[in-house]
C-alpha cells in the first residue's frame, strides 16, 4: 500500500469510528430520554432527546426515532401543536409507504382526529413489519377507545397490545396491557400487571388508582379501599374521581 493510499484509508476509518461514535452517543441520549419518559419526567425526556439530536452527522434513522420519541413526550404533556411538528419531521426522514413514514404519518392523523384515517395507515404498516411496537401499541390504543369511543373493541385490543408488550414490555405497554384485561373483566391478569407496576412505580398514582378498581369490581371492597386511601393520600383531589367511580358501578 503506498503512502497516499494509506492516508486516504486511515482518514476513512477514523472519519467511520467518528460517526459511530456520533451515533453510540445520539443512541445513549435517545435511552437516557426513555428513561425519563419511563417515570413521567417530561421536561427532561425532552432534553435529552433533543441533546441527542445535536449532531448533524447522526443517520436519518436514528434522527427520527428520535423525532418519534420528541413528538410522543409532546403529545402525552398535551402539547399537541409541537407534537405535530416532530412526527413530520420523523415521516420526512423515510420513503413514502414504508412502515415508518406510514405510522409517523398516523400520529399526525391521531392528533389533528382522523382516528379512522390512522387505522388505515397502521393497518398497512402492521402487515409490513408485524413485529414492531409502533403500529401494534397504537393499534391497541385505537381499539381501547383512546382516540375515540366507536373504535372502542377490547377484545380486538388484546393481540396488539400483548405483542407490543412482547416487544418492549416497559411501563407504558403493561400499564395499556392490564387496562385491555380490566376492559375484558379479566380480573386476575390485570391484577398481576398493575401489582407489579405499582411495586416498581410506588409514585405513580393512577396505579395504585387501576389497583383500587380492579378489587372493587371483583368484589374486594376493603382491598380497594386500601388502595384507593393511597390514592388520597398522595392527592385528595382525586376523591371526585373515586366517588365517580363507585356511583356509577
Amino acid at each position: 500500500m503506498n503512502k497516499t493510499v494509506f492516508i486516504l484509508f486511515t482518514t476513512l476509518l477514523i472519519e467511520s469510528c467518528g460517526e459511530i461514535v456520533t451515533e453510540s452517543k445520539a443512541l445513549i441520549k435517545n435511552q437516557e430520554g426513555l428513561e425519563f419518559l419511563d417515570k413521567t419526567e417530561y421536561s427532561s425526556a425532552i432534553k435529552s432527546f433533543k441533546e441527542a439530536t445535536d449532531n448533524t452527522k447522526i443517520s436519518k434513522e436514528t434522527k427520527a426515532l428520535i423525532y418519534r420519541n420528541i413528538a410522543q413526550t409532546y403529545y402525552e404533556m398535551k402539547l399537541i401543536d409541537s407534537s405535530l411538528i416532530y412526527s413530520k419531521l420523523a415521516a420526512d426522514c423515510y420513503p413514502k409507504d414504508s412502515y415508518e413514514y406510514l405510522t409517523n404519518i398516523s400520529d399526525i392523523k391521531i392528533s389533528t382526529g382522523e382516528t379512522a384515517e390512522a387505522e388505515k395507515l397502521l393497518l398497512r404498516a402492521v402487515k409490513i413489519k408485524p413485529n414492531k411496537l409502533a403500529a401494534n401499541n397504537t393499534l391497541g390504543a385505537i381499539y381501547l377507545g383512546e382516540f375515540g369511543i366507536a373504535f372502542f373493541d377490547p377484545e380486538k385490543a388484546l393481540p396488539y397490545n400483548l405483542k407490543a408488550f412482547e416487544i418492549n414490555n416497559d411501563r407504558i405497554t403493561e400499564d395499556v396491557l392490564g387496562r385491555n384485561y380490566l376492559e375484558l373483566g379479566n380480573y386476575k391478569k390485570a391484577r398481576n400487571h398493575y401489582t407489579k407496576l405499582h411495586k416498581e412505580y410506588p409514585d405513580i398514582e393512577i396505579l395504585a388508582y387501576q389497583l383500587g378498581v380492579i378489587e372493587y369490581l371483583d368484589g374486594n371492597k376493603e382491598k380497594a379501599e386500601v388502595y384507593f386511601d393511597k390514592v388520597l393520600a398522595k392527592n385528595p383531589e382525586h376523591k371526585w374521581a373515586i366517588d365517580s367511580f363507585k356511583e356509577e358501578d
